[in-house]
């Protein structure tokens, strides 16, 4: 789902080092082991054994991680290369909006960051045996069955199942583009972490799992993974309303407008600066004929609770800004940065808020005839005047945020238009110029 988501060649000689990390996977070596213990399963008096089948599982889960055993994501390229060794080839490949340099070795090839000079991810190419953390995950269960006092022995090789087996792969999936493989390892890491022999629920993939299977517009699974995390008490990382986005957008998929409107106005009651919740919610009231003004008795009521709380000033201000009630939202936002200074969006909004209310007066302004002269200057004066409020709020976003280039460049624009009334605000129009210039 594209809105949610608004992500050379040059051959080499094979080193002696990357002989040695070849030599270290024995294929052949593991394909016996496999044989051995589909044998063992065979056999009527083995199969009755749970050390035949801890050993299963083991030898299986060993044959599916072995290809890529040495490689880990934010391994420094030092270290792959001490590691991994040279590469057979180098190539450059972009995935998604993201160039990586490509490493290519005899079982995987080497996504390599070169922003973060460390590997991002990967992409195997030996495959010893298909579904083996399945296999082993099973085996492991198999050998409880027959003998209960296994469990604690087995318990850490199913968190490694699910932690550096399924929980891997679907990183590996999301990075190299696959949503739709990335979803399901993420739900087995999620169910695998639940079995009573683990007993640790994996909240954060079952998170991602729901996550995942929306980007990749499967809203089924994406309903049912974030209707599960939520009645868990998890709302992501940081907990800021984003997990009530993402259900609005899988109950917009699935065409369930009673629950569009329901975990809106529950996220907006919870999180009341998230714009992209409050904007949500105005979009469905007008969308769907409703008025979107109900919205403020909601916002109100948790002013009258809270009356020092500046998100909740803040998150009215959002509300009157999608509704183009400047003078409210001036009020709103101008309390919010009252009682919170230090707050960036609260000057910014405000400011914004004030060009936006002197633009309003634009087609009011070019509609007075050219014999009204003085009407004319006077209507000009009050949009100057509006436009000159922003100066002082832009000017604090900037203190608080000196590199942010969009107060930047309004304070530029806004100087420039006012540039010849004074040479400090000549001076100002520069000094903003040159740092939109050096950005």
């Amino acid at each position: 789902m594209k809105k949610i988501m608004m992500l050379l060649v040059a051959a080499l000689t094979l080193s002696s080092a990357a002989t040695a990390q070849t030599a270290k996977l024995d294929v052949e070596g593991l394909k016996k082991k496999l044989a051995s213990s589909d044998a063992d399963i065979a056999h009527a008096k083995k199969s009755l054994k749970a050390a035949t089948w801890v050993n299963r599982g083991n030898v299986y889960y060993q044959a599916t991680m072995a290809p890529t055993a040495n490689i880990f994501k934010g391994m420094s390229i030092n270290d792959a290369t001490l590691v991994l060794g040279e590469p057979t080839e180098k190539r450059v490949e972009t995935v998604g909006t993201r160039t990586y340099e490509v490493w290519v070795y005899p079982h995987f090839d080497a996504y390599i960051s070169q922003q973060e000079g460390a590997v991002h991810f990967w992409k195997p190419k030996t495959v010893i045996v298909e579904n083996g953390l399945e296999t082993a995950y099973d085996a492991y269960l198999k050998a409880i069955e027959l003998d209960p006092s296994q469990a604690e022995k087995v318990k850490p090789s199913l968190v490694q199942i699910m932690k550096e087996g399924h929980v891997q792969n679907a990183d590996l999936s999301f990075s190299s583009g696959n949503y739709a493989d990335a979803a399901k390892s993420f739900a087995k890491a999620y169910e695998l972490s639940v079995n009573p022999l683990i007993n640790e629920p994996d909240t954060m993939s079952a998170y991602y799992a729901g996550y995942i299977a929306l980007v990749n517009e499967d809203f089924p699974t994406a309903k049912k993974y974030l209707e599960l995390v939520k009645e868990m008490g998890y709302e992501g990382e940081p907990a800021d309303g984003e997990l009530y986005f993402l259900m609005y957008h899988t109950y917009d998929g699935l065409k369930d407008s009673v629950m569009m409107e329901n975990v809106l106005k529950e996220g907006v009651a919870k999180y009341p600066a998230n714009s992209k919740l409050n904007e949500a919610l105005v979009f469905y009231y007008t969308s769907t004929g409703q008025d979107a003004t109900v919205m403020i008795p909601v916002m109100q009521q948790a002013l009258a609770n809270d009356p020092n709380n500046f998100v909740f000033h803040f998150g009215l201000g959002l509300v009157y800004s999608n509704l183009e009630d400047f003078d409210n939202t001036i009020a709103s936002f101008a309390k919010s940065a009252q009682l919170n200074p230090e707050d960036f969006s609260s000057h910014y909004n405000l400011a914004v808020t004030y060009i936006r209310r002197a633009d309003a007066m634009l087609p009011e302004i070019q509609a007075i005839p050219m014999n009204e002269q003085a009407r004319y200057e006077e209507k000009l004066g009050e949009f100057n005047t509006e436009y000159r409020k922003a100066l002082p709020e832009l000017e604090i976003a900037h203190k608080l945020k000196p590199e942010d280039p969009t107060v930047i460049e309004l304070l530029k624009n806004i100087y420039f238009r006012f540039r010849d009334e004074s040479p400090e605000m000549m001076a100002n129009y520069e000094k903003f110029d040159a740092l939109f210039k050096g950005m």
